[in-house]
């Protein structure tokens, strides 16, 4: 443990330790006084002082080398000083020290021998006592004389820092940052909170913190992206601390309710008056955190619970292109943003669609090629100027589960070479009012945000688009409204994409008539007839490990789905597995092909032939 943590855990606990002792003493005079009239003193002894103050610091764990030598007392009063010095720059005199460790006044003097013997070894300087002091013969005359830190104690805090001035990367940062703030939590200690009503808010900094990582910052030579935002947004330490509280409760490296605005004022500040302040300090109107748009609500009225917009996290974690991999970067897109991430790679030969499918879809690839782009442009600069032109390609997949929607989406990032950003509508969609409406603002705001951090447009996947995107009525009920609006917020949202979106469906007849206007391709899926079926039992089966009498002319009379065969052929190669067996046969396909119809029959009806 660091010099500065370290002292400030102990007189953090010493505190805490010596009000739960006062509460159990005034407990014990109360007890006796309902036995015994008369004025009864409860006197804690010198032992006792010893005893708790020795408890204390040997719960914080192994001492710092360079403080080993130091008596507990002389822990005890230096642990004080640099707390007090903390809190405030004002000049400190030894009976202040003194007077948060001593009960016993008649042992005062072993406190003031343990200031003399961190003056001995450097730790402190104490001054002269001012004229007119009762005596100017130490230790006495300590009380009334001014107390500092000395040079011993300063060669050991940059000790401390040269370990480890630089900070690697932003997440080392923030790690630092989260540590500071967990103890915050842990200790929930009045010696992190503001509690003076008339304290700047501005430019007030708690316990050091400030200093101590500015100092690191300062020797780092690598851009840090979350340092940055004290300085470009003007925000107090206690602001910036609030987001960084967001950020982390929302990756879930801190436990804490910080989305609470009433949680984090409590956590700040101490007492109504300072609380008061706090809140109108973070969460009014004039704050930065609210004018410069990094907060937003969640849900419920503004000022209950808040969350980080997306212009906060791209502030504080910078751009996605310094991951190292493409497994890192997905863990990153997923933490910051509602999407997930992948990069397929699927060959032309596993998408098997009608042709007429096939050439629009060779069509949108080419559009949005180099050579592709330019044609586009020379053809929309002939258009009507009241007609305008979309730079964007919105595509609506649709027709029965398993006829290859997803796999046609991955198909087309391949062969353009972009990553694949997946959504479900189910992500979108919250019981919380407001929320669904913020979530489809994030949805375009982090597509545009990846879009530049990425530096080309990744491909969005959004499936099961019918639960959004259904048909939209006239309702008075606060949900009707509220879905409303977040159809409209899509609506807006696709008149200006400028990327590549790929909605899914198995249920066109839901979708509301102007969302299908914007979609530049409506390309539907159907069920595949019996020449296509059997190319994909054929795409689907080992083919070098087929019995002799498989007949898969017979298994595509059956009329199953793309899916479905996969799931076919998946289950009988488990099976023979389990068999020990070395080739498929054709009355193992079969019977799975059966309970794959069976089960479609059972949730569609012989209507349904809509697969599984």
């Amino acid at each position: 443990m660091e010099l500065p943590q370290y002292l400030i855990c102990i007189a953090a606990r010493h505190e805490a330790a010596k009000d739960d002792h006062e509460s159990e003493l005034k407990g014990l005079w109360q007890k006796k006084k309902k036995v015994k009239s008369g004025h009864i003193k409860a006197k804690t002894t010198y032992a006792d002082e010893m005893e708790l103050l020795e408890y204390v610091i040997e719960s914080i764990g192994p001492r710092p080398a360079c403080l080993k030598k130091l008596s507990q007392p002389a822990l005890g009063c230096l642990a004080y000083l640099f707390k007090t010095k903390m809190e405030s720059d004002c000049f400190t005199e030894g009976y202040e020290i003194i007077n948060r460790l001593v009960y016993d006044p008649e042992q005062t003097i072993v406190y003031l021998n343990s200031l003399r013997q961190l003056q001995t070894a450097g730790w402190i300087h104490i001054s002269d006592p001012p004229a007119g002091v009762f005596t100017d013969q130490p230790p006495f005359c300590w009380l009334k004389s001014s107390v500092e830190l000395g040079d011993t104690f300063h060669r050991e805090i940059g000790k401390t820092s040269a370990t480890s001035r630089q900070f690697t990367c932003n997440d080392n940062y923030l790690d630092e940052v989260y540590s500071y703030i967990q103890a915050m939590i842990r200790e929930d200690s009045i010696i992190y909170k503001v509690r003076n009503a008339d304290v700047d808010l501005t430019t007030f900094q708690p316990n050091g913190w400030y200093q101590r990582i500015a100092r690191r910052i300062a020797v780092t030579t690598r851009p840090i992206q979350a340092a940055t935002l004290l300085k470009t947004y003007s925000l107090s330490v206690y602001q910036y601390l609030c987001l960084v509280g967001l950020l982390g409760q929302k990756e879930g490296d801190l436990d804490y309710e910080f989305d609470d605005t009433n949680d984090v004022t409590r956590l700040f500040a101490h007492g109504r008056i300072s609380r008061k302040r706090m809140r109108e300090h973070l969460f009014g109107e004039k704050s930065p955190l609210q004018q410069k748009k990094l907060i937003e609500s969640k849900h419920g009225s503004f000022g209950e619970r808040v969350q980080l917009t997306q212009l906060a996290v791209t502030a504080m974690l910078g751009k996605l292109d310094g991951a190292k991999s493409a497994k890192e970067l997905q863990v990153r897109i997923k933490k910051q943003t509602l999407f997930d991430y992948e990069e397929p790679s699927i060959k032309k030969e596993a998408l098997l669609l009608p042709d007429s499918v096939m050439e629009s879809l060779r069509s949108l690839l080419f559009s949005e090629t180099k050579l592709g782009q330019r044609i586009r442009k020379q053809w929309h600069a002939t258009l009507p100027a009241a007609w305008g032109s979309p730079t964007g390609s919105t595509v609506l997949l649709y027709g029965p589960p398993g006829t290859g929607k997803t796999l046609t989406a991955q198909y087309l990032a391949s062969e353009l070479k972009l990553p694949l950003l997946k959504i479900d509508a189910a992500k979108i969609l919250s019981c919380w009012v407001g929320s669904s409406e913020q979530n489809v603002r994030r949805v375009f705001d982090e597509y545009s945000m990846l879009q530049t951090q990425l530096g080309r447009s990744p491909l969005l996947l959004f499936n099961e688009a019918d639960q959004l995107l259904g048909m939209r009525g006239a309702g008075e009920h606060a949900v009707d409204k509220a879905l409303s609006n977040m159809q409209n917020l899509f609506l807006e949202g696709l008149e200006r994409f400028t990327g590549i979106l790929v909605a899914t469906t198995n249920r066109r007849e839901l979708m509301d008539e102007a969302f299908s206007r914007r979609f530049t391709y409506k390309l539907e899926l159907p069920q595949p007839d019996k020449p296509l079926r059997i190319e994909l039992w054929k795409s689907h089966l080992p083919v070098k490990r087929l019995a002799d009498d498989v007949d898969i002319s017979q298994l595509a009379d059956m009329g199953l789905s793309g899916g479905e065969i996969r799931l076919v052929v998946e289950r009988a190669v488990r099976l023979a597995a389990f068999r020990g067996s070395t080739k498929l046969t054709h009355a193992t396909l079969r019977a799975i092909a059966q309970e794959e119809l069976a089960n479609r029959m059972q949730q569609y009806g012989l209507k349904g032939r809509i697969g599984f």
